[in-house]
């Protein structure tokens, strides 16, 4: 799958974060959460591989939840668009890990190696980076955090 690790490589990079402190502001709050998620984002996303951008889904979640509504519709899109990579593996019964060469492992049928390309193909299409971007470019303008995936 090779849409799986350009998927990876495209969202996956080191987590980096400056400090603030919060006041029981919306915004402070996410930029609380935020910070308080840059130690396992850096360690799970360092993996630099789809298992770890999957196995970050949960802060993302998080993140998603606690987001002030301007970028609230971008982390949804970032999160619905792992889930549904998360959901298309576990359906096929497959981890990222048993992909070799981008082909997926023996068992897995023409439909569901489908699905799994499909998922991946969403992680990694315009629509999806272009929501990263923005994530991105929010947590540095508002909560001058670097958050870089």
């Amino acid at each position: 799958m090779t849409s799986l690790r350009m998927a990876a490589q495209l969202l996956v990079l080191p987590v980096l974060a400056t400090g603030l402190t919060s006041c029981g502001d919306p915004i402070d709050d996410y930029c609380q959460s935020l910070k308080g998620h840059q130690a396992e984002l850096t360690k799970t996303l360092g993996e630099g591989d789809t298992g770890g951008l999957i196995a970050a889904l949960p802060v993302f979640e998080d993140l998603e939840r606690n987001a002030p509504d301007d970028i609230a519709k971008d982390w949804k899109t970032l999160t619905t668009a792992i889930s549904g990579l998360d959901t298309a593996l576990q359906d096929a019964g497959v981890s990222p890990d048993d992909f070799e060469n981008g082909k997926p492992p023996e068992g897995v049928g023409a439909a569901e190696a489908k699905k799994i390309a499909d998922a991946a193909t969403k992680v990694s299409s315009t629509k999806t980076q272009e929501a990263s971007v923005r994530v991105q470019q929010q947590a540095r303008d508002v909560c001058h955090t670097s958050l870089t995936l």
